[in-house]
């Protein structure tokens, strides 16, 4: 049983419906920039997509985002699929990605061949990836 809402669940198909995946070496000429899509266009990679639903799925609030995430209510979880790194984001037990586009459990992600670390992304982390983002995001549009 999942306690993800009809709200939340048609939450994750907003951004299914506008997203587009793009790696950030090609966006931003960096491996690895995060940033939260407030505005069109919705291009980013698995962290930005994870980062981005939480936003939105904590009331478009960064205030609430954070609470979730230094509480532990939320987890961005490290794993690899086909030997690549990704990000999957941990909500009220459900698992939801990018790739999945809907939330499932992580014995169904794992069937699908994710392999999970026991590594997560710890909020300080974040931080300091979505700083960097921000910047990277700016540089890019002033050039």
């Amino acid at each position: 049983m999942t306690d993800i809402t009809a709200d939340e669940a048609l939450e994750v198909e907003r951004l299914n419906d506008e997203f587009k995946y793009v790696r950030d070496s090609d966006q931003y000429g960096k491996r690895d920039a995060w940033y939260i899509m407030k505005e069109a266009p919705w291009e980013g990679d698995c962290e930005d997509y994870a980062l981005t639903l939480l936003y939105r799925l904590s009331g478009y609030s960064h205030t609430k985002m954070w609470i979730s995430l230094l509480t532990r209510k939320s987890k961005l979880c490290f794993c690899t699929v086909r030997g690549t790194g990704h990000a999957v984001l941990k909500y009220k037990g459900e698992y939801v990605d990018n790739i999945q586009k809907s939330f499932c459990s992580k014995e169904i992600m794992e069937q699908d061949g994710y392999e999970f670390s026991k590594w997560l992304f710890i909020p300080y982390q974040v931080a300091i990836k979505l700083a960097l983002g921000v910047y990277f995001k700016r540089k890019s549009l002033w050039q």
